[in-house]
């Protein structure tokens, strides 16, 4: 990311927190697909984390996640729309890895969605803080950079802004989207019963 970029964003962000940011065009979404550790669209790489765990980032669209949510019907869904832009985000983020160590892939599925590309330069930029920060965070879950623009998956998911917590039951159905800060705690007492 370009020294001028970063201080841009920055200074955005100074003024309007984690609130959307008005962007340019939208970008023509699609996924290139592929896992990525550092690495350019398509490269299928898995980066080791410090505590062992194998930590994978993936380029998708929006509409690419939910058919991953989909895919994990008969598990709860916790699903974190998140930037490393976010002050918030950052701050919540370990709880998500928290839920997925306490109760395990085979109860819940745990998505991280990041939404730092904001239509500047390419989606490739953004790969090495998002997947440097997910190694720091030991997140071995579904990890994803969206290949949409932010303002755009806003829309799409139909949220202000990130933070934004998207917590599916068993079925697939969303039974809450909290979309603003929060903590796991809060996050757990929703997803508690829905394990049962």
């Amino acid at each position: 990311m370009s020294i001028v970029r970063y201080l841009a964003l920055a200074a955005v962000l100074g003024f309007v927190g984690c609130e959307k940011m008005s962007g340019g065009a939208a970008s023509a979404g699609g996924s290139p697909g592929g896992s990525v550790a550092g690495k350019p669209a398509g490269a299928d790489v898995a980066a080791t984390a410090a505590a062992g765990g194998d930590v994978k980032l993936d380029l998708k669209s929006s509409e690419d996640l939910q058919k991953l949510v989909a895919s994990k019907k008969g598990k709860v869904v916790v699903v974190d729309a998140w930037s490393t832009y976010c002050d918030p985000c950052m701050k919540e983020f370990p709880g998500l890895v928290g839920l997925h160590k306490k109760y395990g892939p085979e109860k819940i599925a745990c998505i991280s969605f990041c939404m730092n590309y904001v239509g500047l330069g390419k989606v490739e930029d953004e790969i090495e803080p998002v997947i440097e920060f997910l190694r720091k965070q030991n997140a071995t879950f579904d990890n994803i950079l969206s290949t949409d623009e932010d303002t755009m998956v806003n829309k799409k998911l139909g949220i202000q802004s990130v933070p934004a917590i998207f917590i599916y039951d068993r079925d697939g159905k969303l039974v809450k989207l909290i979309n603003t800060e929060t903590t796991y705690a809060e996050v757990e007492e929703i997803v508690a019963p829905l394990l049962n």
